[in-house]
């Protein structure tokens, strides 16, 4: 009886149809579920869908949600939920939350989006204890498949300590009968929530393949165990929670044990710095053994293979295209070599993408299926891109006295876009600059009435209001057709998938860790510096910074190498988390950002700095916006929690 009623407790709490495909037809039983190989591993995949889809800009506030990509001044915070830890109107509250993965109901809007993760970790540990069981398991699934559910207690425990903070650490699968005394307990310390999740990574370490082979794609192997440990305790090891007494001194559970510690402990980044050590040597051990070898493709990082061209520019701008959407000629493209965990979920990549293509004409109507070019890069984010030397502008002998706000007839555009390094080419579309779209080149013309510009209303969501576009995620053979009345009619959508764990993370998370630990770059640091460096087109750390005078030391240097990982992942969600455990979210967020004026109709009039218009008032405030709130109605289920700071 007791197994039923567990089985039909997962039943009905599941909130998609998923679950309905893991048992048959009639009363559902767990014997039902674990009766054969192929309906455990449907219990499986369905943990995997527990986790949050990151890529969707509306769901979810990692791809908005930094100061690197932003969606546009019309659309609300019901649309685009990122805003309600930005702007004032329907801020983020324990009364109000948009994301609400700390529960069993959607977030706002009501009904949309429902990212229950304990309920992903209860069913793990429910696959766990019952996949032995399973009559015909193999040694190898018995160990694999238990290695995955390891993988994924540890991944859904650490995507709610990203968003939440210290979190109630769930250790062992919770019996539906038992007394509230056992199940409402207090949140655990930061510390100890990383201790746990590092063991649950271990262990999944320890058991997972090395590799799955393409019909697994997606899967956790041993490298993504790694991967996400390294992550975990560089995270803290960082400002926000390592000895962070400004933000969280009162930060306490009601016995008054501190939820995140007060004194700073450097040996925190030697445990991050070895982490990284340690998933980069299992990623390169392929190199020797051919372990990940498959298809010509082997796991490390990704460059084109297609492009003939001798140019280290071109090359490097080709080489950092090819992780995001390939050659421009595939179908699909998963990037197998870098990517050690991606989503592969067509709708939402869909979706996404019709938000970064700009439309081809200024009389836009909105179709369903068109592309909309609203989801833009930021002219911070602009900013943030080095010389073609590998050095921000002001650093730079070659560019450090040009204005990059001048005007430059001949090209059409204002300086700072004619002197970038390849990954701004590959990333951002800018007035009259190159756009791979549409089958093709084409010639971005961003001004008030000109295809790419302003309509005159700002009641039209659907166009960009800083004269940038985003170029990163979008296929070159990405297409629109326009019909007679020169409205979209039809769209087609290249389909790849989007990474949430790229080996490029392995080397910056080094380098950053080995530079924290003790002020300053060892020769490895240095080298996983220049990997990321060298694939893009890019002068060695070394080489670029002879010409500026020396490698900077310091504060500066702290602030270097922060850019160098910031500008390998601008527009993939992973800046909305750094900009947090750096402790600079508030200075990032608070001031308006710039923007061309997109009012203007000719180069003079458009080429005019101006705060981008937006429709609210922003209010970042500290430490409140670092963290989601807690809802109610977890608090008043479990009287032992303690709401986040602000809330």
């Amino acid at each position: 009886m007791k197994k039923i009623a567990m089985a039909l407790a997962l039943l009905l709490a599941a909130a998609s149809c998923d679950f309905l495909d893991v048992v048959p037809e009639g009363s559902p039983t767990q014997d039902d579920i674990y009766k054969t190989q192929a309906q455990a591993e449907k219990m499986l995949f369905m943990v995997y869908g527990k986790c949050p889809d990151l890529f969707h800009a509306q769901a979810m506030p990692d791809l908005s949600g930094g100061d690197d990509l932003i969606s546009s001044y019309y659309g609300s915070v019901r649309y685009f939920s990122w805003k309600s830890l930005v702007y004032a109107t329907s801020q983020e509250s324990s009364t109000n939350t948009y994301f609400n993965m700390w529960g069993t109901t959607s977030g706002l809007p009501t009904g949309n989006y429902s990212y229950n993760i304990y309920e992903g970790i209860r069913y793990a540990y429910n696959f766990l204890n019952n996949i032995g069981s399973v009559p015909d398991i193999s040694e190898a699934n018995l160990r694999y498949w238990s290695g995955e559910a390891h993988f994924l207690i540890a991944h859904l425990h650490q995507i709610l300590l990203e968003y939440y903070g210290p979190i109630v650490l769930a250790r062992e699968e919770i019996d539906l009968n038992a007394p509230a005394s056992s199940v409402n307990v207090p949140r655990s310390t930061y510390d100890e929530c990383v201790n746990f999740i590092e063991e649950e990574f271990r262990k999944a370490a320890d058991m997972l393949p090395d590799y799955w082979g393409p019909i697994a794609y997606g899967r956790a192997i041993k490298a993504t165990a790694l991967a996400y440990r390294a992550r975990l305790l560089l995270y803290a090891a960082s400002p926000l929670v390592n000895g962070n007494s400004e933000f969280y001194a009162d930060f306490v559970n009601k016995d008054g044990t501190h939820l995140i510690n007060q004194t700073y402990d450097a040996e925190k980044w030697k445990r991050a710095m070895d982490a990284a050590k340690e998933a980069i040597d299992c990623v390169e051990a392929s190199k020797e053994t051919g372990a990940y070898t498959m298809d010509d493709r082997q796991l490390g990082l990704s460059v084109s293979k297609s492009t003939s061209t001798t140019d280290p520019f071109e090359l490097g701008r080709a080489n950092y295209t090819y992780i995001f959407t390939g050659d421009g000629n595939a179908t699909q493209f998963l990037n197998q070599n870098e990517y050690l965990m991606s989503l592969n979920k067509s709708g939402s990549i869909t979706y996404t993408q019709k938000q970064f293509g700009c439309h081809l004409a200024n009389n836009y109507t909105k179709v369903s299926g068109a592309y909309r070019g609203y989801l833009c890069p930021t002219f911070e984010a602009v900013q943030m891109y080095y010389t073609r030397n590998g050095l921000p502008w002001e650093d730079d002998p070659e560019t450090k006295d040009i204005d990059p706000l001048a005007y430059n007839k001949a090209a059409g555009t204002v300086e700072m876009h004619l002197h970038k390094e390849p990954r701004f080419y590959a990333s951002v579309g800018y007035d009259r600059g190159t756009y791979r779209f549409n089958g093709g080149k084409m010639t971005i013309k961003a001004h008030k009435g000109e295809p790419q510009g302003f309509t005159g209303s700002y009641d039209n969501e659907y166009q960009s209001y800083n004269g940038y576009f985003c170029q990163k995620w979008v296929n070159e053979q990405s297409k629109m057709t326009l019909n007679s009345s020169g409205n979209y009619s039809v769209s087609t959508y290249m389909s790849y998938v989007f990474p949430y764990m790229r080996i490029a993370e392995l080397y910056l998370s080094y380098a950053e860790a080995d530079f924290e630990y003790d002020g300053t770059l060892s020769d490895y640091g240095y080298e996983c510096l220049n990997k990321i460096r060298s694939r893009c087109g890019l002068p060695t750390f070394q080489e670029s910074w002879s010409r500026a005078g020396g490698i900077p030391s310091g504060q500066k240097l702290r602030d270097i190498i922060r850019r160098e990982r910031s500008i390998e992942f601008l527009m993939e969600g992973r800046r909305f988390h750094d900009i947090r455990r750096w402790k600079i979210a508030e200075e990032c967020l608070r001031p308006i950002p710039k923007a061309w004026n997109i009012e203007g109709d000719t180069p003079e009039k458009f080429y005019k700095l101006v705060d981008m218009k937006e429709n609210d008032t922003r209010i970042f405030t500290t430490p409140k916006h670092y963290w989601l709130a807690i809802p109610n109605s977890q608090l008043n289920i479990n009287g032992q929690l303690v709401q986040n700071p602000g809330y």
